[in-house]
Formats: C-alpha cells, sequence, structure tokens
C-alpha cells in the first residue's frame, strides 16, 4: 500500500501509529493560529475603543465600558462560562459598540445627510421622520434634483428646449430636474438623505440633495419622464396618482369643456382634451364627416393607382438612393416653381449641383412643374390621376385650401418613398444649403445617428406641436418598421389633416403617440446648426443671423419658414 503526503510516497507496514499522533503538528499549528488570532482581536477591539473621538458626556462611558470589560473577563458576570466564552461574548460587544460610532471624517457632514450607520436601502421601520408619509412610498420613497442640461444630455427624449435657448443655457425656474424614487432600492448608493430628513428628527434642513444625473440614476430599474410647463400664467398644479399606469397626462382645466371661452375661476376642474388652449380655442377638435369623406375619396385614389404608382417610382428611388439609400424628396407646383430653381441654383453655386441633381426626386403637381423639374435635369414623378386636383397656383396664405392640398401630397409622397425601403430627406422648396447635410445623417459617431426621424426646429411652442414643434419642412427618416407604421397612420388619417389644414399638426400628434406607442425615436435638432425663419423674426438671433452672413458660423441651411406666402418668402 502507498500513502500520498506532501508530494511525495513511501511504503509501510501494515502496522499504523494512533491518528492522533499523526496529526499533532497540524493540532498544534491550528491552536496556535485561533488562540493568537482571538486575542489579537481583542485587543485591537480594545485600543479601538479608547482612540475614538470622545466627548465630556461619552468619557463616562468610556469608564463604564472598561469596568464592563473587566467584569466580563473576570466572569464576574456569569461564572459559568469559561474563560474563551467570556472572550467571545465581550468580543461581540465591543463590536456591537463600534456600530454606533460616527466616523470621524462624517464628524462635519451635513445633519440631513448623516443618518447614522442606517443604509439608504434599509427599511427605517418607522425610527426615522420621512421626507415623504408612506402612504405614497410606492412612488415617492426619496427625492432628489438633477440639474436640466445634464438630465437631458444624458436622457435625450428628442424634445428641444425652449427657442432661442442653446444646448447649455440657463432656463430660470426651470434649471433642475426633480427626480422621485419608487422604492428604497432605487436610490444611490450613497447616503443621500432623501428618505430622512434628519436624524434627530429636525426638520429645518428640508433641502434636497443634488447629484448628477449618473449617481442620482444609478439605480433606477425604469424611469418615467413628464415633460411639463404652464402656460400663460395658468395656477397649474400636478399631481402623481399611484395606480394603473398611464402613459398619457390627463388634463383638467376651469374652462367649458366646449371651448368658445377662457378660465373661469367659478367653474370646477375639467378633464378636457390637450388641444383645448386657455383662452378656449380647440386645436384638436375631431375631424367632421366631411373630413372623412374627402379622405376617403382621396384613399381610393391612392389605392386604385398603387400598383403603377410603385411600377413607376421604384427604378427612380432606387437611381436617387445609391449607395446610402437615401432620397431627397421635394413636393412643388408651377407657381412654387422659382423657389425650386432657386434652390438648385444656390447648391450649384456652393459646389452642391451634383450631389442635388443625384440624389433630388421632385414630385411635380402638375405638367407645367414636370416640364420646369426635367428642364433643370431632376428626376420628375407625375401622375395625373394621383394629383388631378392638386393646385398649380402657389397658396394664398398659410392653411388656405391650396395650402392644404399641398401639405396631403407631401404625406403621400414620404410615405411612398419610405414603403419602397428607402432614407427620406424631405425639404421644402423655401430653403438653401450651406453644406451638404446627408453625411450629418449617415455619421454613426454622431449622437443623434440612433434617432428614427429628426426634424428641423420649428420654434413654435403652442400646444398644437407638443412636444417636439417639429417643422414638416426639413426631416430626415430612416427606413424601418416603426417609420413606416408612422407615415401609413398618418395616410390613414387625411382626415385629421383636411380638418386641421396641416399635416403638420397631425404628424405633430402622432410623433408623441409612437414615441410612446412603439418606442419611435424622434429628434428635434438644434437651431444653431439648421436655423429657420424663427431665428429671423426674433431679434435675440439677430448677432446669430449676423454671424451667418459674415461667415463666422455655416450651418447646414436656412430654411424661410414662417413666412406667410410665396411673395413674402422672395422678399428675403
Amino acid at each position: 500500500m502507498v500513502a500520498i503526503r506532501n508530494g511525495g510516497s513511501h511504503s509501510y507496514k501494515s502496522r499504523k501509529s494512533p491518528l492522533w499522533i499523526v496529526n499533532l503538528p497540524q493540532l498544534l499549528t491550528l491552536f496556535i493560529v485561533s488562540s493568537m488570532s482571538l486575542y489579537g482581536g481583542v485587543l485591537l477591539g480594545m485600543r479601538m475603543n479608547s482612540s475614538s473621538p470622545t466627548s465630556p458626556s461619552s468619557s463616562t462611558t468610556s469608564a463604564d465600558d472598561e469596568s464592563q470589560t473587566t467584569k466580563s473577563l473576570r466572569g464576574e458576570d456569569d461564572t459559568t462560562m469559561d474563560f474563551n466564552a467570556r472572550v467571545q461574548a465581550e468580543v461581540e460587544r465591543r463590536l456591537g459598540n463600534l456600530g454606533e460610532v460616527v466616523p470621524a471624517n462624517n464628524a462635519n457632514h451635513d445633519s440631513s445627510n448623516s443618518v447614522v450607520s442606517k443604509n439608504n436601502k434599509k427599511d427605517d421601520n418607522g425610527q426615522h421622520p420621512r421626507r415623504f408619509p408612506k402612504t405614497i412610498s410606492k412612488f415617492a420613497t426619496g427625492a432628489s434634483l438633477i440639474t436640466k442640461n445634464d438630465f437631458l444630455a444624458n436622457f435625450d427624449y428628442g424634445i428641444p428646449k425652449p427657442p432661442s435657448k442653446r444646448d447649455n443655457e440657463s432656463d430660470p425656474g426651470k434649471d433642475d430636474v426633480l427626480l422621485l424614487y419608487g422604492s428604497t432600492k432605487a436610490l444611490p448608493d450613497i447616503n443621500t438623505g432623501t428618505v430622512y430628513t434628519d436624524e434627530n428628527g429636525d426638520t429645518d434642513d428640508t433641502s434636497l440633495p443634488h447629484f448628477s444625473a449618473v449617481d442620482a440614476t444609478k439605480n433606477c430599474g425604469g424611469l418615467n419622464v413628464i415633460f411639463t410647463d404652464t402656460h400663460g400664467g395658468l395656477e397649474q398644479c400636478t399631481a402623481i396618482v399611484g395606480n394603473y399606469e398611464s402613459y398619457h397626462i390627463q388634463r383638467w382645466l376651469r374652462i367649458k369643456p366646449q371651448g368658445g371661452s377662457g378660465l373661469d375661476v367659478t367653474l370646477p376642474l375639467t378633464p378636457v382634451g390637450r388641444g383645448l388652449q386657455t383662452n378656449g380655442q380647440d386645436k384638436f377638435s375631431s375631424p367632421s364627416d366631411l373630413d372623412a369623406l374627402q379622405n376617403q375619396a382621396l384613399l381610393e385614389t391612392y389605392f386604385d393607382r398603387l400598383g403603377d404608382t410603385i411600377a413607376a417610382l421604384k427604378p427612380m428611388a432606387e437611381a436617387c438612393a445609391g449607395s446610402d439609400n437615401t432620397v431627397i424628396v421635394m413636393v412643388c407646383n408651377t407657381g412654387q416653381s422659382d423657389l425650386l430653381i432657386n434652390f438648385i441654383c444656390s447648391a450649384q453655386a456652393r459646389g452642391f449641383g451634383d450631389i442635388v441633381k443625384e440624389k433630388v426626386l421632385v414630385f411635380a403637381t402638375d405638367e407645367g412643374m414636370l416640364k420646369i423639374a426635367q428642364g433643370l435635369g431632376l428626376r420628375t414623378f407625375y401622375d395625373e390621376k394621383i394629383f388631378e386636383k392638386m393646385p398649380e397656383k402657389e397658396a394664398g396664405r398659410y392653411g388656405d385650401r391650396a395650402f392644404t392640398q399641398m401639405m396631403y401630397a407631401k404625406v403621400v409622397t414620404v410615405q411612398l418613398i419610405n414603403r419602397l425601403g428607402h432614407d427620406v430627406l424631405f425639404q421644402d422648396v423655401d430653403l438653401v444649403w450651406y453644406k451638404n447635410p446627408i453625411p450629418f445623417f449617415h455619421d454613426r459617431s454622431n449622437p443623434l445617428y440612433d434617432f428614427d426621424i429628426l426634424f428641423q426646429d420649428d420654434g413654435a411652442r403652442s400646444l398644437r406641436y407638443a412636444p417636439y414643434s417639429a417643422n414638416t419642412g426639413f426631416y430626415y427618416v430612416r427606413n424601418n418598421d416603426k417609420t413606416k407604421f408612422l407615415f401609413r397612420s398618418l395616410l390613414y388619417m387625411g382626415d385629421m389633416v383636411i380638418s386641421m389644414t396641416s399635416h403638420q399638426q397631425a404628424l405633430a400628434a402622432l410623433l408623441d403617440e409612437h414615441s410612446s406607442l412603439t418606442g419611435l425615436r424622434v429628434k428635434t435638432m438644434s437651431g444653431v446648426d439648421f436655423p429657420g425663419g424663427y431665428h429671423y423674426h426674433r431679434k435675440k438671433e439677430i448677432p446669430f443671423l449676423k454671424d451667418i452672413v459674415q461667415g463666422k458660423h455655416v450651418p447646414y441651411l436656412m430654411h424661410m419658414s414662417w413666412t406667410t406666402n410665396k411673395k413674402n418668402k422672395l422678399l428675403f
């Protein structure tokens, strides 16, 4: 028989030595190490206790503690315990005392955050006064503040800041974000004081702690974000109700729900739609039966001609798409043709002529425009059946019948190219390029690359465009199932476009709904890079516009929106 010990081997006879003799060296070593660890721990505990900061009131406690230690080790408290057991009991007692000592580096810590040996994630069991009562602890266990610019930089939902506010500019009265924690597990890792007001029950310091967006949300498994504002000096209140979750905000106003009159403080709060303004105007009234019938007729034509339309349009779209799969879509009639000519000439003068002629697909809504666009060397689609009711003249004003019909044409054209599987850069004819914008949307290092649809900022912050204020005169659509569903929905809601006299308002409502419903990522881009008419009409932006004229700042484009008609646009 061979035994293996310490890596060696030898044979021995059948007579064995007693087991305790064989293991004696190991037993002695174990006993010595255990004894040294035990008594070393006791000595260390006594030294730590004697060296901890004391106050006059604590000196007596220390003396009493030493006396208790002597009695415990001598066995005066319990003579039935052997010496080792008494040492073990004394060690446990001293370790328990150490848990009640405030660390020296926390001596000057704010009392509102100095919850002694209490972790934020530990249930207080009613031992401390809470910032919020337990009746709302399922959605408000604690709270903190985050600088809004920091928060939006980390959680960009695509919604723009107030017009003429730069990314890092202050927004007085709205510079911070209020974050409510729905459980103790969601609280930040450090002792924030967000659960308790003060260890001693004092409530003089009720300020909320301020954290970075990363630290404040580190343990949040989910984050519901509410964007809110007051309009026209409204005495607004915000209620958060712990209940079956809704992804919409319910509005209540002291107003007649049918509209027609402004706020009346004598009326009870009543539920209203999102488009009812405080002056009584309803911007989202339901489309009428007549609107629905008009849309039905338009859809009948669309579907009757769809097969032929796709067959004619597909090779043209593929030719425009090229290697980056992007088609620039422009819709124009004869009345707006000089604005299209201006865009083409401007692009050629700045060196973009070849790119524009390669990528632009013009949807002409009349035969005169077909000839003009083809004369400019542009790929042009025209179907007299689809566009037979479209006007040849430019709109007389924003929102008139000619304007509304052109808006519907803009819905159909984008939907068709999106349906064919291409990215779409849609733009109105009343703009000029300073730089080719297409590489901006294809740059994978661009923080905006992951957004599904990107818009120029309209500049308006009225209820009907909330929350994105998307300008539908310049936007980029990435081809995917989410954007296809969006534009199919917009096409089928043509009665809403007719009722509101603009596809911009209808699309704005759908953007909000689809971002919530399907997770569509919508982004309103910075006006610094994509300026529009609102910059021209705001005095604060005059220095910015001068920088553009003088070449000190080069944006991607200038879109002359916020104008009444073509005559007004040509003045600029």
